[in-house]
């Protein structure tokens, strides 16, 4: 018997065997994260991850298994991506199987590089703690900079994964979504920790006891913060969230495009549920084109739809603004009742590939949106409806990133988020997009108002619960006192 080929054989079927248990803890753990929330398949899925890492041989076996299961908790996650490609008319549809595979390929990079260095470092580490102390680091350090590098995109940190959970989602008044997922990558390699023979009894004791004190502690902290009395927020103040249903391939048809006014405007008007003494009506993201600005006949429509109050009347919405220099502005404005434009927000942090083409000399594609040449904004805002309302303006994408949603020493009554997710379908995209804004709401302890032509429009108060939420692809026009 030829004992190397036989040795050779063997740790070739063990390399297999890593490959295929690390993808299918990744596309098992992709189901902790919205619509689903299995919280429970992250944690095994993590804790898959670190025995497979603590027991290759090399440290490129290692990579492997982090690539894999990145690849499969990716793939799954993110596979509504693709959907943007495959509204009716996207002269892009051939690229679905890039967006599909490409994006979870490349974000696969992180946790692959994270377990490769853990591995190079695993050997000259004796202690048991240590170890599981350098690999639940390092896996937090892949995490913080994959939402941090090339501008960054913090899409389904495993922090997500508790989404449902509103006594665990207190913590991240304190620690954020970043601290959130630290945690959790901890409870997951504390149950992969318990799998491995190598550690003892005493240690695995240890380990569970911390993680079962840790659990214990930021589920009680949460209890307490959701029993206590909200602070009041907003005050005399009636809001009128208006979900029109535009399906994205009619968006901008122009045969379509008065239709769509005209569906904004009626459900827009007064119906008597109003309390209050100001009115402030929310359309999502990109509801006007440029052109209705240009047109005194919309600008009066929109005046006499405001007009149609007894009270103060004004209206907050996404709008495509056309600039001197012909770029474009992906806008939210806000108009009084005697049709002025009393402020505006540019879009700061632009979707690549939707928005702007990275290294556009280098690649010269047309945005996904087939708007080209779209103007960055200067940067976070408080916006002021006179003495009425102060309020942290965010466009769709933006509500994505930990403690960039709020200008600093900015203390605004609301987040306001206009969004438009009528690109992904009925798919996991709204779900885990409508998550984002509950997160953010939690974090910065004030609520967020959201508005999506198609979607979820929504209203969330600082504890991240939904005081309002609209049905998916629905049209709704929802009356809100307080």
């Amino acid at each position: 018997m030829n004992f190397d080929s036989l040795k050779r054989a063997n740790s070739l079927n063990q390399s297999l065997f890593f490959v295929v248990a690390a993808l299918c803890a990744g596309l098992m753990a992709s189901y902790a994260m919205a619509p689903t929330n299995y919280w429970p398949l992250l944690i095994t899925g993590l804790g898959v991850l670190y025995f497979l890492c603590s027991q290759c041989f090399k440290p490129y076996h290692a990579f492997i298994c982090g690539w894999f299961f990145g690849f499969g908790y990716f793939l799954l996650s993110l596979s509504w991506i693709g959907n943007a490609l495959l509204v009716d008319g996207n002269e892009f549809a051939w690229a679905w199987p890039l967006a599909i595979c490409g994006l979870p390929a490349l974000l696969s990079f992180f946790p692959a590089l994270a377990c490769y260095i853990y591995k190079k470092l695993q050997s000259k580490i004796e202690i048991q703690a240590a170890n599981i102390i350098l690999f639940t680091c390092l896996l937090f350090a892949s995490e913080w900079l994959r939402g941090h590098l090339f501008t960054g995109f913090p899409w389904n940190l495993y922090a997500y994964a508790w989404g449902n959970n509103l006594e665990i989602l207190q913590i991240l008044k304190l620690i954020g979504a970043y601290g959130l997922t630290l945690i959790t990558i901890f409870w997951g390699v504390t149950f992969g920790a318990l799998l491995i023979k190598e550690h003892s009894i005493k240690s695995k004791t240890a380990l569970l006891f911390l993680s079962i004190l840790a659990g214990m502690s930021i589920y009680s902290y949460g209890y307490n913060q959701l029993s206590q009395q909200n602070e009041a927020s907003l005050t005399n103040i009636t809001l009128k969230l208006i979900q029109p249903n535009v399906p994205q391939s009619e968006k901008w048809k122009r045969d379509k495009m008065v239709d769509h006014f005209e569906t904004l405007r009626d459900l827009s008007a007064a119906d008597g549920s109003e309390q209050q003494d100001t009115i402030i009506i929310v359309w999502p993201e990109t509801a006007l084109h440029y052109g209705f600005l240009e047109n005194q006949y919309f600008l009066d429509e929109i005046k006499e739809t405001l007009k149609s109050y007894t009270q103060n009347a004004y209206l907050v919405t996404g709008v495509l603004l056309r600039n001197d220099d012909d770029s474009y502005s992906n806008s939210i404005i806000t108009i009084n009742n005697d049709g002025h434009i009393i402020n505006r927000y540019d879009k700061a942090h632009l979707v690549p590939f939707g928005e702007y083409i990275p290294f556009k000399n280098w690649i010269p594609l047309e945005t996904v949106t087939r708007f080209s040449g779209f103007r960055k904004g200067l940067g976070l805002q408080t916006l002021q409806i006179e003495d009425k309302l102060t309020f942290s303006p965010l466009i769709c994408y933006e509500i994505l990133f930990p403690s960039q949603v709020i200008k600093n020493n900015s203390n605004p009554d609301v987040i306001l988020n206009v969004t438009n997710d009528g690109w992904y379908g009925i798919s996991a995209g709204p779900y885990q997009h409508l998550l984002k804004a509950r997160f953010r709401a939690i974090e910065e302890n004030t609520p967020v108002i959201r508005a999506a032509n198609t979607g979820f429009t929504a209203f969330i108060d600082e504890k991240g619960r939904f005081v309002y939420k609209s049905q998916l692809f629905k049209k709704s026009a929802q009356t809100l006192n307080f």
